[in-house]
């Protein structure tokens, strides 16, 4: 077995002499013995024997710890083996703890500290992510990771640290919400940076944001308040106007934006936030959107802005983004939703022709939309009194013939019914000398043809 051992060894010291040989190995003056330990540990770590390995790789440790940088890769390789194995929680404390040494021994004699941190900090969350005594080393342990890295702050560590943030304000009190914010705002923006800047990771990253909108809403109270007042200044002050003159392309239809990726991300934070704490009447909320629409083209966002600028009675602002509203959909049903909205602004405001022409747009699209007959018919109804001649009273109630074949187009019985009431009577067309089945036409604005009819008594 000796004699084995002593082969082993040997063919690990001629395979790996060149290697060793390399530059960056800084072998002590009993070389022979550091080479020994060295092929030892790293035999017994491929192997899985991981406790053995541990014996061997102390020792280059404790004697030649400038030996490698590989001494301390290979170092966390062996902990988390034996952590990962360990059931006595005293002994995985010992092991845990020796490991987040190593990451320190490594800064001290290899430098690179901003690479290392990244590396603790992901293996000191993984390992004390529940452990409440630990929620403040690690807060302290993620910010210095933070300060030294920026954007290239490891993936892993993004929503971790929220995480922590949440965890240790809720057990300790001891940090402000205006912290959280701060540390909230510097996660988004790297993750912002990272959207931009590796393409293959968005839909992950995008995932990691919504996650840490969560947890902000789980560690702040994140109401009405708190979005106008807080966050609602911040967003007025980073978008302002650029001072450069912005140039259009007028062959391109893509919006150009005037505002920073900042007041973007954080036009999103808001909008997205106003609609968690159910304050999207607020106008911040609405200059948000105004501000994410500059950026991207969105159906839903240009519905919304619409919407509220009607509510506002800014008619002319709100037909303008209903407009933008139609122009980003392909889809045949948002379109129609829309012109349906264009068509009840029309009536709201008194121009009955546009409103109908709407309507009609509406129903192009959806043929089912029953609340555009009903809009239109609705539109005919109410037009007796701004229509009527007094000169003829069958003339006069063509405009309910007209809306009686709109509420029936649109399978609405009870409506139908309710305007076939005003038709004109069997005795006025006799008066007229007019015959059922004659066409005639409805002037005044609604210029159509119908079938003279009377009504049922």
């Amino acid at each position: 077995m000796y004699m084995k051992k002593l082969i082993l060894i040997f063919l690990f010291i001629v395979s790996n002499k060149l290697l060793f040989s390399q530059p960056g190995w800084n072998w002590p003056d009993n070389k022979s013995l550091a080479e020994e330990k060295n092929v030892l540990y790293t035999d017994y770590l491929k192997q899985g024997d991981c406790l053995s390995s541990l014996e061997h790789h102390s020792w280059l440790l404790d004697n030649v710890p400038n030996l490698h940088v590989s001494i301390y890769q290979n170092g966390i390789k062996i902990y988390q083996c034996l952590i990962k194995s360990e059931t006595d929680p005293v002994k995985k404390e010992e092991y845990i703890s020796k490991a987040l040494e190593i990451f320190d021994s490594r800064i001290e004699f290899f430098g690179r500290e901003a690479y290392v941190l990244n590396r603790k900090t992901i293996f000191a969350y993984s390992n004390y992510r529940s452990e409440k005594s630990m929620y403040e080393s690690l807060y302290n342990l993620f910010s210095k990771a933070y300060e030294l890295n920026g954007n290239d702050i490891s993936n892993g560590n993004l929503v971790a640290f929220m995480d922590i943030i949440r965890k240790h304000k809720l057990t300790s009190k001891t940090i402000s919400d205006d912290e959280v914010l701060k540390n909230y705002d510097m996660i988004s923006k790297i993750i912002n940076y990272k959207i931009s800047n590796e393409p293959k990771n968005i839909d992950r990253l995008k995932r990691y944001q919504d996650n840490i909108d969560k947890l902000l809403t789980a560690t702040i109270t994140v109401d009405c308040n708190f979005v106008e007042n807080t966050l609602g200044p911040k967003l007025i002050e980073i978008s302002m106007l650029n001072d450069e003159i912005v140039e259009t392309n007028y062959d391109d239809t893509s919006p150009v934006s005037i505002y920073s990726p900042e007041a973007v991300n954080l036009a999103k934070k808001i909008f997205q936030l106003s609609i968690t704490g159910k304050c999207t009447s607020s106008d911040i909320a609405l200059e948000a959107a105004k501000i994410m629409l500059s950026s991207e083209p969105d159906f839903a966002i240009a519905k919304f802005i619409a919407g509220r600028e009607q509510a506002n009675k800014n008619y002319d602002v709100s037909l303008n983004y209903y407009d933008k509203a139609i122009d980003v959909t392909q889809d045949n049903n948002q379109k129609a939703e829309i012109y349906f909205n264009k068509a009840q602004l029309y009536m709201v405001i008194g121009n009955k022709e546009k409103s109908r022409k709407n309507a009609k747009l509406s129903i192009s699209l959806k043929s089912d939309n029953s609340n555009a007959y009903k809009l239109i018919g609705n539109l005919y109804m109410t037009s007796y009194e701004d229509c009527k001649e007094s000169k003829s009273r069958v003339e006069d109630r063509l405009v309910f013939i007209a809306a009686y074949n709109m509420f029936k187009k649109g399978g609405l019985i009870s409506q139908a019914n309710q305007a076939r009431e005003q038709f004109p009577s069997m005795e006025e067309l006799f008066n007229e000398n007019l015959e059922i089945g004659q066409t005639m036409n409805v002037g005044c604005w609604i210029k159509e043809n119908v079938v003279l009819n009377k009504r049922n008594n």
